[in-house]
């Protein structure tokens, strides 16, 4: 898994910190090495109290620990008004995706944050819809949406 981070203007940690995967299996780094299929997580504040997490490649029982660690995280920051959660890239979603998303549900719920996922076209969209679970969630065609209704 490939974590990246980036954080607002401002912060004195700099921009696009990359934290390395825990798994010599996983340190695929060039650009040839890295596969659609490599689970990827970027993390950003777009907005002052907003947080964006993306998530990319294969969402599956095997990344979801890390994916929920580090959405727990975020999920936690003080001036948290907005959690926008950006599936877009996703290119395979077993039934991990619906644990990451109910978690993610819960965790805005108890900060009374508003939780907006992008689900993008392909299989979360698809897996929201099997379930019947997508009436859970405020979801939004593409990510400039997203960042719109965060500002309202």
């Amino acid at each position: 898994m490939i974590v990246s981070r980036s954080m607002p203007t401002g912060t004195s940690h700099g921009d696009g910190e990359i934290v390395a995967p825990r798994a010599a299996a996983e340190a695929r780094f060039g650009s040839h090495a890295r596969t659609a299929s490599a689970l990827r997580v970027r993390v950003q504040w777009p907005q002052r109290g907003v947080v964006l997490v993306s998530i990319g490649g294969e969402v599956d029982m095997a990344g979801l620990p890390r994916i929920t660690e580090v959405l727990r995280q975020r999920l936690t920051a003080a001036r948290l008004h907005t959690a926008i959660l950006d599936l877009s890239e996703v290119g395979f979603a077993s039934s991990a995706v619906l644990d990451l998303l109910m978690m993610a549900r819960h965790a805005a719920g108890r900060r009374q944050a508003r939780l907006l996922v992008v689900p993008g076209g392909g299989r979360v969209r698809r897996v929201l819809e099997l379930t019947g679970l997508s009436e859970l969630f405020e979801q939004t065609a593409d990510l400039d949406e997203a960042l719109a209704r965060a500002q309202r």
